[in-house]
């Protein structure tokens, strides 16, 4: 059974595809890139000049819808530089989002322009310090 390429994979370029397949242990692949539906929906409603942090980001496939944006920032307890998809705008934080969190005020960020998304997080404590901390925000875990 040949599975579709998912929506994201066409969009990045084949070249950082494969760099990221060959560079981590990626449990993802061409058909499944984590979940991007929820992250293409926030593009529909949040401007450009909005600052986009990711909890739980995983590789960071996502972060190709927000390439255009202010600034990406990506949380991820595990991983490092070599196994998230690094764009221009993005930075990452290799820490719980629990640490994240207690340290964000450190970094000199307008909450009001900042959108949270934390997406398919099971930690039930992250979920709620995101939705405590970042007035808009969406937070999802089926």
């Amino acid at each position: 059974m040949k599975h579709e390429p998912c929506d994201l994979i066409k969009q990045i370029p084949k070249k950082l595809i494969d760099k990221m397949f060959e560079n981590a242990d990626i449990d993802v692949d061409y058909t499944f890139l984590c979940f991007e539906e929820a992250y293409k929906a926030v593009t529909e409603f949040v401007p450009k000049d909005t600052i986009i942090i990711d909890f739980g980001c995983a590789y960071a496939f996502q972060s190709w819808y927000f390439k255009d944006y202010k600034k990406y920032i990506g949380v991820e307890i595990q991983g490092n530089e070599k196994s998230v998809l690094k764009l221009d705008n993005s930075e990452f934080y290799f820490m719980s989002i629990q640490e994240f969190i207690s340290e964000f005020d450190k970094l000199g960020y307008d909450k009001e322009k900042v959108f949270a998304i934390c997406s398919y997080v099971p930690d039930k404590q992250a979920r709620q310090m995101v939705r405590e901390n970042f007035p808009y925000c969406l937070v999802y875990y089926p």
